[in-house]
């Protein structure tokens, strides 16, 4: 981490302890913030997935990595975040903002007790679940429901003193990558280029396998495409698999690229079919056309945040979305959702392009 910042600057402490989907989609808040705080030294207290996204964030000038997921596997990781807290105390902040949604009542307690380690002038944030009890500034719980999750964290910036624009999500990369790829890239002109990430957060967000090959093997018949597999070391496995099944060359970079080298490869892709995922997010922060399938969440609160040209929804009405289960012994959401139905997007996207 960096030194402390220079006294005579304002100083703001933003806590978005979240996903590199909710790191892309925080972004057009996050900016705001820069806008109304031209002159401010802005920290960013994120999970470790998505810093090393942020670290080529413009606004921002300092990230702090916390290791919130590393620590529901390895009790160790808690002397990181006292050691994280610790050095975040020795600045006490103008502003400490938590930016996303507070989501549970467990949730309020934990964001609750590490918003009272922080020093401040003032904290803000969602007040649901009792977590305005640690606030100066409260946010109403109503924020978040019934709109979409970037337009919430607009709200919630513009509240701390953020000046909102229409730039929407962004997402960048370093210079060193895009030389990385560039080889990679050259052997696929004229070709149609499409991502597949079969990967998600949760389980019950993940569409089968053998769908995702069913719609990849037509994919590459109908429009001579040039399919590349994404996924993190996790989705190694399930990338192997649906390679298996297709009867025709495919790039598997499954398991082989950073999160950092993730928006790069989106960008340069003509299709990405994908489940509700950070990619997703990713994809619509880069312009890139989405097939997004969706299961047990909301799309209107969580869908691809772009122009509705760049990507079509694949889902099916449910009485039971939203669902927060981590895990689903009868996803039916997803289940009833065919091959033909996300080919159908992809058609429309791909056929919009030529």
């Amino acid at each position: 981490m960096s030194t402390l910042p220079d006294k005579s600057r304002p100083s703001i402490l933003i806590v978005l302890i979240a996903g590199i989907g909710d790191m892309v989609l925080g972004s057009a808040g996050i900016r705001a913030v820069r806008n109304g705080y031209p002159d401010a030294e802005i920290h960013l207290l994120t999970s470790t997935e998505a810093s090393s996204l942020a670290v080529n964030y413009p606004y921002i000038d300092y990230v702090h990595a916390f290791p919130i997921r590393e620590l529901r596997k390895d009790k160790k990781y808690l002397f990181d975040i006292v050691r994280i807290i610790r050095d975040l105390r020795k600045t006490k902040f103008d502003l400490v903002l938590n930016l996303y949604r507070v989501g549970s009542l467990s949730g309020a307690v934990k964001m609750g007790l590490l918003f009272s380690m922080f020093k401040a002038k003032a904290k803000l944030g969602h007040d649901k679940y009792g977590f305005g009890l640690f606030l100066t500034k409260k946010v109403p719980a109503a924020t978040f429901e019934g709109r979409h999750v970037v337009d919430a964290m607009m709200e919630i910036a513009s509240r701390a003193g953020g000046i909102p624009d229409d730039k929407g999500i962004e997402v960048f990369w370093s210079p060193k990558i895009t030389a990385k790829w560039d080889t990679f890239f050259a052997q696929t002109e004229g070709q149609n280029l499409v991502g597949i990430n079969p990967g998600g957060d949760r389980e019950n967000r993940r569409w089968a396998p053998d769908c995702f090959a069913a719609v990849t093997e037509e994919i590459i018949k109908r429009f001579d495409a040039r399919v590349v597999l994404l996924g993190g070391p996790a989705e190694r496995n399930t990338a192997a698999f649906i390679e298996s099944r297709i009867h025709a060359d495919v790039s598997n970079l499954a398991g082989k690229t950073s999160v950092n080298e993730l928006p790069y490869l989106i960008s340069r892709f003509d299709l990405l079919i994908t489940n509700d995922s950070g990619p997703m997010h990713i994809a619509a922060a880069t312009k890139t056309p989405i097939a997004a399938i969706f299961g047990p969440e909301d799309p209107k609160l969580f869908g691809p945040y772009t122009t509705p040209d760049l990507y079509r929804i694949v889902y099916k009405p449910m009485h039971c979305r939203p669902c927060d289960k981590k895990n689903c012994k009868s996803p039916i959401c997803l289940d009833q959702i065919t091959p033909d139905d996300v080919l159908a997007a992809c058609n429309e996207l791909l056929q919009s392009k030529s």
